[in-house]
């Protein structure tokens, strides 16, 4: 995710980040100065009375700065197109991803 010359970077996870967050939802708020994605589970609802909306746990809040979501949507875009291209090669050869 870079704009003009690609520079390595070492990548340091710190041990309680390394097995991460699940979510199955999100949320995309805009403020003035960053976007806010908040990254959600939608709970199973349990004995929950019809129409009654479903609960959402925040798993995980991130902010970022304006300048950085074109570069972000952008390396999801070509990493799910990646993944969706080995999946389909993989379907045609009979093997499993």
């Amino acid at each position: 995710m870079a704009n003009g010359p690609t520079h390595e970077v070492q990548v340091e996870i710190p041990p309680e980040l390394e097995v991460g967050v699940y979510a199955n939802f999100a949320l995309v708020s805009a403020g003035e100065h960053d976007f806010v994605l908040d990254f959600c589970q939608i709970l199973p609802q349990q004995q929950s009375e019809e129409g009654e909306a479903p609960t959402v746990r925040v798993v995980s809040r991130i902010r970022v700065a304006p300048t950085f979501v074109g570069p972000l949507l952008q390396a999801i875009s070509q990493n799910a197109f990646r993944r969706d291209e080995a999946m389909r090669k993989a379907q045609e050869g009979g093997e499993q991803p």
